[in-house]
């Protein structure tokens, strides 16, 4: 047997495939992010446009008590939904920091 006649335990573009499979699973995640992030945006001016009609209507004398009981439901509602919007933000910058990182793990073109 010649000497140069090894047999390696990988294949040809072994880690293309199996980082390309990250990269494709990388992209749905990206989109469920994206999607979330877009159906939040409704929320968040459906939940500001009534705290501003409550404020509004207490304004005008309807019952303070009931107005401000909604008024702090919606405070509530706000903060958890910003909260979500900032981890889904994180989540973004996570896939995009792994995606900047695949070329660091992979061999350059033709190696």
């Amino acid at each position: 047997m010649p000497l140069t006649a090894f047999r390696f335990p990988f294949g040809q573009n072994v880690d293309e495939r199996r980082f390309g499979r990250l990269t494709s699973l990388l992209e749905v995640i990206q989109m469920d992010i994206e999607k979330e992030i877009a159906a939040l945006r409704p929320c968040v001016e459906r939940v500001t446009d009534c705290a501003a009609f409550a404020l509004e209507a207490m304004e005008n004398g309807e019952s303070p008590e009931r107005m401000s009981a909604q008024i702090g439901t919606l405070e509530q509602n706000l903060a958890i939904i910003r909260g979500r919007q900032a981890l889904l933000e994180q989540q973004t910058s996570f896939v995009d920091a792994a995606r900047a990182a695949l070329p660091r793990v992979l061999p350059p073109h033709g190696s």
